[in-house]
């Protein structure tokens, strides 16, 4: 697979989710990556879930996905998803949740430790409780379980991208080793073969950098030493009828008013 799409933190956000779907058919991508949290917040769980096992060759289990089906990892959440997860426990069926419970928490895109083979995650590569890769200093104790040149994870709901300068995952690294890019459409990020490269997409269905259109990426992977690219995209959709359904579904009032703040 030489041009991957690259889906996040949908949330059960069915209106986001399929227009960014459109727009990936446009690219005549070679496969789409999930990399979790098809659920929890939004209205439409189940819908979200066909779609990404009709649409995804490969995906991994989000923390959304694991509390649905652990109800002690609910426990641990704030006020609003808690009770999102609550309501999507109650409003998906088995078969559903049994998807929901096989999916990895991790995939590797071609073999480990070769030249283009990338690694998936939802949050962070290194297990712990600094999972939100947010900035430089998380990320260089998240390189510390990158095993290969590309590893792509989700959660924070913001893009972003790290860059490592060594492709020794036992080499320690600060963050001054690393550079940090906030990619913008339709700007690309040069990924080199000799680097490592810790890559977000941003979500689909609950972006948090401010700008309340679906996130998604782009991920063309060279070949013969050449750099990959990552691209991040945006794709408007119908916010307001996507904030109808989630106060139609008696889910709490924050997370409709917040899908047109991108926040």
């Amino acid at each position: 697979m030489n041009r991957l799409a690259i889906i996040s933190d949908i949330h059960g956000n069915l209106h986001a989710l399929e227009a960014v779907l459109a727009r990936i058919s446009e690219f005549d991508v070679d496969g789409i990556v999930c990399l979790g949290d098809i659920v929890g917040y939004g209205p439409f769980p189940e819908r979200c879930i066909d779609l990404v096992v009709r649409h995804c060759a490969f995906m991994v289990q989000g923390n959304h996905e694991e509390a649905v089906v652990d109800p002690d990892c609910a426990e641990q959440m704030n006020g609003a998803a808690r009770e999102a997860i609550y309501w999507t426990r109650e409003n998906v069926g088995p078969l559903h949740l049994n998807a929901l419970n096989r999916m990895p928490k991790m995939a590797h895109i071609g073999i480990p430790g070769t030249p283009g083979s990338v690694m998936c995650v939802h949050d962070s590569p290194v297990p712990g409780p600094n999972d939100y890769v947010h900035d430089k200093q998380v990320a260089a104790q998240a390189f510390a379980g990158v095993e290969t040149n590309i590893c792509l994870i989700g959660h924070t709901h913001v893009p972003m991208v790290f860059e490592a300068p060594t492709l020794n995952p036992r080499e320690p690294l600060t963050a001054l080793e690393l550079v940090a890019y906030l990619p913008n459409e339709p700007l690309p990020i040069r990924l080199e073969p000799d680097r490592r490269y810790i890559c977000n997409p941003g979500s689909v269905g609950q972006p948090r950098d401010c700008d309340p259109r679906a996130a998604f990426a782009i991920l063309e992977l060279l070949v013969d030493g050449q750099a990959s690219v990552f691209t991040v995209h945006r794709q408007s959709y119908d916010i307001a009828a996507a904030q109808r359904e989630t106060q139609r579904a008696g889910l709490p009032t924050i997370l409709a008013d917040r899908l047109a703040l991108g926040a």
